[in-house]
């Protein structure tokens, strides 16, 4: 076996900045770990000083661009948007070697995947998938991931001696992020379906009665305390994000001869909701709470 792919890790690179790459680099240099960040948005003057106050903030080194980054990095985590996924691999894949795994954090689908494995592993580096099965926060690291790759359990055995939990699925690419982009689909799709049903109820004024008849059919599910707040507040803040991930189920739908239809309708729901709530969510202190979702859907 490959002494690089079973040593400790040294240095780390995270390429994206927004919400998993500051809770990962403050983990990780927390514990003693050199890690380096890149994201395109230091390459923008109005948006470079809030990543690199976030990343001053988390003790982690800012690169001047993404070969810097990766330079020596024998760990590197790719947390970007899934529109950006595979622009990211590409690019990347210019400046990996032997003893380098690139780890895909992305929600893209099983195809996109697959041509990221390519082209990372055209000159000698591992490429591991991995599947983030819950919301990073409040678990941070301990956020438990599916792995797939030829080297997924190595990276496995790695990653869980950081901290992480992480399992090893498949050696094929593609499988992990098929479990979860066929769990989201599930997931937004519940969301998606709350937004449509308490956005109708309030027309009428009987989300009240809704609600209570919500709990009464699904007792233990939190449909009497508070739970449509917690999947509308969901879509709020992050619906941008869960679009573009449902667009990427679509494509894995459309790849198996099935409808989308239905996938990309959720996706509809989710980004409109986050567009036109944004104001609200902008004009937020940073430590502030969202509005009560009465007044978010209002928005809508």
């Amino acid at each position: 076996m490959d002494q690089n792919r079973t040593q400790p890790i040294g240095r780390i690179a995270i390429i994206g900045f927004g919400e998993v790459g500051p809770i990962f680099g403050r983990a990780l240099t927390a514990a003693g770990h050199e890690v380096s960040i890149f994201d395109i948005k230091l390459q923008d003057a109005a948006t470079r000083p809030t990543i690199v106050q976030r990343a001053h903030e988390c003790k982690v080194h800012v690169a001047d661009d993404l070969p810097a980054a990766l330079r020596d990095a024998q760990l590197i985590f790719s947390a970007v948007t899934a529109s950006q996924a595979e622009a990211v691999a590409t690019a990347s894949a210019e400046y990996l070697t032997s003893g380098q795994t690139f780890l895909d954090l992305n929600s893209v689908s099983p195809a996109v995947k697959q041509r990221n494995c390519q082209q990372v592993e055209r000159n000698g580096a591992d490429y591991v998938e991995a599947a983030v099965m819950a919301p990073v926060p409040p678990q941070g690291i301990r956020v438990p991931m599916l792995l797939g790759g030829r080297f997924a359990v190595q990276t496995a055995d790695r990653l869980n001696g950081l901290g992480m939990r992480t399992e090893a699925v498949a050696q094929e690419v593609g499988l992990a992020s098929a479990m979860k982009l066929c769990r989201s689909i599930m997931i937004k799709g519940m969301e998606a379906l709350c937004v449509q049903s308490m956005l109708a109820a309030r027309q009428f004024d009987v989300d009240g009665r809704v609600l209570a008849s919500l709990a009464t059919t699904f007792p233990g599910v939190g449909w009497d305390k508070g739970y449509e707040a917690y999947l509308i507040g969901r879509v709020v803040e992050h619906g941008q994000r869960r679009a573009e991930e449902m667009r990427e189920a679509a494509l894995m739908l459309d790849g198996l001869g099935m409808s989308s239809a239905l996938t990309n309708a959720i996706a509809d729901v989710q980004q409109d909701l986050a567009t036109r709530a944004a104001p609200l969510v902008k004009a937020l202190d940073p430590k502030g709470s969202l509005p009560e979702w009465r007044n978010l859907l209002g928005a809508a």
